[in-house]
């Protein structure tokens, strides 16, 4: 792995490693390592340009950015991948994320070794809301792996890939792979946790992260996600009651991931009657923890769990005003979908179901650029579905559950087209 620099000193070097590890695996005290690695050599322009990305697009108020830029550019770049990852990280903090994208992604090409860099590209690859963002995804992927070979991360990536392209053998084949390099890391656990949903193997896939989540750091942000799955797993058996204890750990991680875990399990129980219309048993509710995105998004995958936590505490006037701001958004693909998406989820949430599946269909053959998985973009066909059948347009719902269907089994869709079938067949 390309992301020691020949200017690390043999005393900082294990320190970096230790900071490598967290960072790339998603476990926590990666900030806390990242400060003992600057304290220990001030000097370490890598270390400083990653300290000013966590302050501007991370928001760790623990690193000043323009302090760690001014560092960053005054310190050691001895070799050419270490001037590109700082220059790259300069355009990002000066000029914006998606300024930087050309910069990243050239630095990748150049240096697919560095497995920080490849996070960086690789983010704004998945988030770009690009029609053909799989296959440069996946093309990013294998070029880091030949050059870095089976880190964890690049594995469990290259898993999830394969889950999303309904490749579910080789999901779980490469999952496994992953959990085989690191046992207790997401990024074997987090793929096979979706190859159990993809799968409709509900109750085996909860046992499995019910076993799995005590063995993994339980400081890490991103176990929450997981949580997130069970309580998945948890609503496909029919127990809401238990998928709303596990929306409370959700909720409890703050941040992006606290917001699109929390708010999209949330709104979930709310169609299907598990929670009232516009309760939320959370503290804060998610309704809350949007207010600093209302008016702007780093990503449009960002502004369409907005939608959704607004729609969690039934404010319609909140989604127009949404709607409205989110046509001058600079996020890509922000201002093209987040608008009929807003519009929708405010006609669903004040009863007007055939509106909500006029604004929705309108943008249902992009979801998919949205971002994420298939079970995080779930939660948006699942509103048009609940939206066509609260219109009366049985045949319609019918069509996108059976589709649903052959994707994958689910106790809860099998469920709803029962249900449109047997009303659309019943007299008058």
């Amino acid at each position: 792995m390309q992301s020691l620099p020949s200017s690390v000193a043999a005393e900082v070097a294990e320190t970096w490693d230790d900071f490598c590890f967290r960072y790339l695996t998603r476990r926590s005290g990666d900030d806390a390592a990242l400060r003992a690695v600057i304290d220990a050599d001030p000097g370490f322009a890598v270390a400083r340009a990653i300290a000013a990305l966590y302050a501007a697009i991370g928001g760790d108020d623990g690193f000043d950015a323009g302090t760690e830029l001014a560092a960053a550019g005054a310190g050691r770049t001895d070799v050419e991948w270490e001037r590109s990852f700082v220059a790259a990280a300069r355009t990002t903090v000066e000029d914006g994320l998606w300024a930087s994208e050309r910069g990243w992604l050239r630095h990748q090409e150049a240096h697919p070794g560095d497995l920080l860099g490849f996070e960086m590209a690789a983010l704004l690859v998945v988030m770009s809301t690009s029609p053909d963002l799989e296959e440069r995804a996946l093309s990013l992927i294998r070029r880091a792996r030949r050059a870095a070979g089976e880190h964890p991360m690049l594995v469990g990536i290259e898993a999830m890939l394969a889950q999303e392209q309904g490749r579910l053998d080789d999901a779980h084949r490469l999952a496994t792979r992953t959990l085989e390099l690191d046992p207790t890391g997401f990024d074997g656990a987090h793929p096979m946790a979706h190859v159990h949903f993809e799968a409709g193997d509900h109750a085996d896939g909860l046992s499995w992260l019910d076993g799995w989540l005590p063995s993994a750091d339980q400081e890490a942000p991103f176990r929450t996600h997981l949580v997130w799955h069970a309580a998945l797993h948890e609503l496909e058996l029919g127990r809401g009651d238990d998928a709303l204890v596990r929306y409370g750990a959700c909720t409890a991680r703050g941040g992006p991931g606290g917001l699109f875990d929390g708010s999209s399990l949330l709104w979930r129980c709310q169609l299907l009657g598990h929670a009232e219309p516009g309760a939320d048993p959370g503290d804060p509710r998610v309704s809350e923890m949007v207010a600093p995105l209302t008016g702007s998004v780093p990503f449009t995958f960002v502004g369409a769990h907005v939608a959704i936590a607004l729609a969690t505490a039934e404010d319609a006037d909140g989604l127009r005003r949404f709607a409205a701001d989110a046509r001058d958004f600079d996020a890509p693909g922000a201002a093209e979908l987040l608008p009929e998406l807003a519009l929708g989820f405010a006609a669903y949430v004040e009863g007007d179901h055939g509106a909500a599946s006029d604004h929705l269909l309108r943008r249902a053959d992009d979801f998919r650029r949205l971002g994420g998985s298939h079970a995080q973009r779930e939660v948006f066909e699942d509103t048009l579905v609940h939206a066509l059948i609260g219109a009366g347009r049985l045949d319609e719902a019918s069509t996108r559950l059976q589709a649903r269907l052959d994707r994958r089994p689910s106790p809860i869709d099998s469920s709803l087209l029962g249900r449109t079938r047997g009303a659309s067949r019943t007299p008058g």
